[in-house]
């Protein structure tokens, strides 16, 4: 697939205009994702169920305590999963450039696995770092071994056999500790979850997304220095190996700390981009990031709500649904690239 995002003029203006529909949907699938459950609340109801004393105590601690923390997770997720994929498309100028190929969420969950599992002896507030030295890890065997790539589909082919490997090492753990009452939670874990979470989770999550977010807007202009050539990018003064490795930790921490409380949610890191790039019409970095972020919020907490209501009253995994909700728009942007259009 070639690049999403031919330059278009008045790319600004389109995004403004995107924005606030994009918000209003988000704002409807908000509410969707608040009533929806056991107790069903009615979205008339939800105003003093949230904020005032109205409702009964299960549906007030419904709210406040499971689907509120959810709530948050499903926007958080979503706009860190697809800030990271964005960026990684940027900074390595390759399209099918993204969390799942560049190794970074398989390393994350294989180290989660170990942790979890294994019953190494890590506090809760360190699985974060922990998945991200896995993260890391892995993007750098991705990285070292895709170097002599001719084209970024040559290069992601790697990156699904290093995800594959991966995959098996996920499948060794869970065998050693087959007998543990946890490896149904880490299946849940491994396709991406956000079910029973709670403020805990929350907290944990947010003091990573608040760092790396504004860093990565803030050096938007930098990132689009490196999507050109090398060479002309060095004339410009910019180095440009370390900051891509920069750019390459930035989008890892933020898959991190998503993975260690959610999982990995397959797809929004390398479908949002080509949405956000549609969308502003043009490879511009200060707008591309926050689209893909608006943009990637949106797709999971669509697939979360659909991951309540597909086999209601039961669940599934959120990482489930958005490979049926992502599915179809990729396989579109598939169509318009071997014709030609994209």
């Amino acid at each position: 697939m070639r690049e999403t995002t031919a330059a278009v003029p008045g790319g600004s203006s389109r995004w403004a205009a995107a924005a606030g529909g994009l918000a209003a949907v988000i704002a409807v699938l908000a509410v969707a994702e608040l009533s929806i459950g056991q107790p069903m609340i009615a979205p008339e109801r939800l105003p003093g169920v949230l904020f005032g004393e109205s409702g009964e105590p299960l549906e007030r601690l419904a709210i406040h305590e499971l689907r509120l923390p959810r709530l948050i997770l499903a926007v958080l997720g979503g706009a860190g999963f697809g800030l990271s994929g964005a960026i990684l498309q940027v900074v390595l100028r390759n399209p099918l450039a993204s969390p799942e190929l560049l190794g970074v969420s398989g390393g994350a969950s294989l180290a989660m696995a170990v942790v979890l599992l294994l019953n190494v002896p890590v506090v809760f507030s360190l699985h974060p770092v922990v998945a991200l030295a896995g993260g890391l890890g892995a993007s750098v065997v991705v990285l070292l071994t895709s170097r002599g790539a001719r084209s970024p589909v040559e290069a992601a082919l790697t990156g699904v056999a290093v995800a594959a490997l991966l995959n098996g090492m996920i499948v060794a753990v869970i065998s050693l500790a087959a007998s543990s009452g946890a490896v149904q939670v880490l299946f849940l874990f491994t396709v991406g979850n956000l079910s029973n979470r709670s403020w805990n989770h929350v907290e944990l999550v947010c003091p990573w997304l608040a760092a790396g977010i504004p860093t990565a807007l803030v050096l938007a202009q930098a990132a689009n220095v490196l999507q050109l050539h090398d060479d002309l990018s060095s004339s410009l003064g910019a180095r440009t190996l370390q900051l891509r490795a920069l750019f390459v930790v930035l989008a890892a921490s933020l898959v991190a700390a998503l993975v260690a409380v959610a999982g990995p949610i397959a797809w929004v890191g390398l479908l949002t981009p080509h949405l956000a790039g549609l969308l502003v019409g043009k490879p511009d970095a200060r707008l591309l990031f926050p689209a893909s972020m608006v943009i990637g919020a949106l797709l999971v907490l669509a697939s979360d709500v659909l991951a309540k209501v597909v086999i209601y009253p039961w669940e599934v995994p959120v990482g489930l649904c958005t490979t049926l909700v992502a599915a179809p728009p990729m396989l579109w942007l598939l169509r318009r690239s071997s014709a030609g259009l994209v």
